[in-house]
């Protein structure tokens, strides 16, 4: 593969449009979709999207990716024609068109159960414009799509994802998570506004949901939004809570 997963913000977009080839009553393009790469499907390797969708193709086997990686792609689905291949089955998958060229990797982060020091900054640490709403939750594995200001194309960051299982926010069980972002490489070309991708693996924080036979995890993520007036303390933006069905009746 790959192309780089920095985006300019006008170019950015998620979309459901009816392709103009097959019939548009039947067709539908989704673009810009999160996913989880899974072998054992059909052909071999499919992938796994929101909603416990899974699509393949014979051409995706091709495909420049690994069992396990996190990446965005568009694919397309001509329910009309489309065979839903081994239904029933635990590695049934949907036939589609999976378009290659637009696949992209998403680097998975660290996700750590013991909270970083949120008092402190760390060095060349960044701040962040905004956290979109946008989310997806797939094998275990926590999509965000952060907001950077003046980010220079080549600068290369290092994203991480703590928390305390001890500190929750009211009787709903809130978690907080807070999200924070190093430089790792400076690049002293004029930046941009970017929208980056990044993934975590929180399946450890589902089965401890789980274990307190919770029926829904809810967290919120916490990201750094500015530096106090001496630039040694950080002050945090919070998301709006966010919710994972535990019970499987939501997929």
């Amino acid at each position: 593969m790959r192309k780089t997963v920095l985006y300019g913000i006008w170019a950015f977009c998620l979309v459901m449009l009816s392709s103009c080839l097959g019939d548009p009553a039947t067709q539908l393009t989704m673009a810009n979709q999160a996913g989880v790469v899974v072998t054992g499907y059909g052909p071999g390797k499919a992938v796994y999207t929101k909603g416990d969708v899974v699509v393949s193709s014979d051409d995706f086997q091709k495909a420049n990716v690994e069992n396990g990686e996190c990446i965005l792609f568009d694919y397309s689905i001509d329910y009309g024609t489309a065979n839903n291949m081994g239904a029933g089955t635990d590695t049934s998958y949907i036939e589609a068109v999976i378009y290659e060229n637009t696949i992209s990797e998403v680097r998975r982060w660290g996700f750590f159960n013991t909270l970083t020091d949120t008092s402190t900054v760390e060095k060349n640490e960044l701040l962040l414009s905004s956290l979109q709403a946008r989310t997806a939750y797939i094998r275990g594995n926590l999509f965000l799509f952060t907001v950077m200001g003046n980010h220079p194309a080549n600068q290369v960051d290092s994203f991480s994802l703590s928390y305390s299982p001890d500190e929750r926010l009211g009787d709903d069980k809130i978690y907080d998570l807070y999200l924070r972002t190093v430089r790792i490489k400076a690049d002293t070309t004029r930046g941009e506004s970017m929208i980056i991708p990044c993934a975590f693996n929180i399946e450890n924080l589902v089965k401890e949901a789980e274990k307190n036979h919770s029926d829904e995890l809810k967290f919120r993520i916490n990201y750094a939004y500015s530096f106090g007036k001496d630039s040694a303390s950080i002050n945090w933006k919070s998301s709006d809570i966010f919710t994972i069905d535990l019970t499987g009746e939501g997929k």
